[in-house]
């Protein structure tokens, strides 16, 4: 049978990582250590799409590029930049860990979308676990059990529940977003054709609107286009911002020097 095996960053790229996460990590592979460093990773790392938006850098899965983007120069990115990264490091800190292919969904879709998110599911203690650091605004700031079991973490419920031919789907009690995956196992260069097709796409997302988020505390921070937007246990407040003052709110809110 293949072998779904790949290597992880190494101790000192590990230990880079959580430097620039502000985390620590005691050696112990546990669900408490996973669903810190998740948390973690969403408060310091924020989603963002400056580099198919704005055109600073490139986007390049490989190890490699992640690690000099994310912790070298301290920047975020979009899901399959974001979830590539941190399984990585769940690897390199030896968690059973692996990335799997998603669709973003709403209710009112009457056809599947393209499988243009990834997550990653770790195997832990006989269970499996979704994780999701990639996912722009709310995010499950937990690993969620597939069996079903709701958590809570940072004021919002999360859970996973059965799809339909074969598909699960992680929810929320905030909203009607959720993610459809199946739990199976792929390997990081299987991401890079799914992730070339999304950037490839002049009309998405990722190539007309300036978008960034990261979790704080009990809420999360957001730009959409020219509008900032701050939630804290779920009010939201909203405003519109001059370009002017885009370089002052990515250091204030994401730790981004403007370029």
């Amino acid at each position: 049978m293949f072998d779904f095996t790949f290597d992880g960053y190494s101790k000192e790229e590990c230990e880079a990582y959580l430097k620039r996460m502000d985390a620590s990590f005691d050696g112990q592979v546990t669900l408490d250590n996973l669903n810190q460093l998740i948390f973690k990773h969403q408060c310091t790392v924020p989603f963002e799409d400056l580099a198919p938006y704005e055109g600073w850098g490139k986007v390049d899965l490989k190890p490699e590029a992640l690690f000099e983007k994310i912790v070298v120069n301290r920047r975020g990115g979009f899901c399959f930049e974001l979830n590539s990264a941190f399984m990585l490091l769940l690897k390199g800190l030896g968690f059973d860990a692996y990335g799997i292919i998603c669709r973003n969904a709403v209710p009112s879709d009457v056809r599947p979308r393209g499988l243009y998110h990834m997550a990653i599911m770790v195997r832990l203690d006989n269970q499996d676990f979704f994780c999701d650091v990639g996912l722009g605004g709310l995010k499950p700031a937990c690993a969620l059990p597939t069996t079903g079991e709701k958590q809570t973490a940072n004021g919002v419920c999360y859970w996973v529940e059965e799809g339909s031919r074969g598909w699960k789907m992680a929810r929320n009690d905030v909203n009607n977003f959720y993610v459809l995956f199946v739990p199976a196992a792929m390997v990081p260069k299987d991401f890079t054709a799914y992730c070339t097709e999304l950037l490839s796409i002049e009309t998405g997302i990722f190539r007309t609107k300036r978008l960034l988020s990261i979790i704080t505390q009990n809420g999360m921070v957001q730009i959409s286009g020219n509008t900032l937007t701050i939630t804290k246990d779920r009010i939201e407040t909203k405003r519109e911002y001059d370009e002017a003052e885009l370089p002052e709110l990515l250091k204030k809110y994401f730790g981004i020097e403007y370029k």
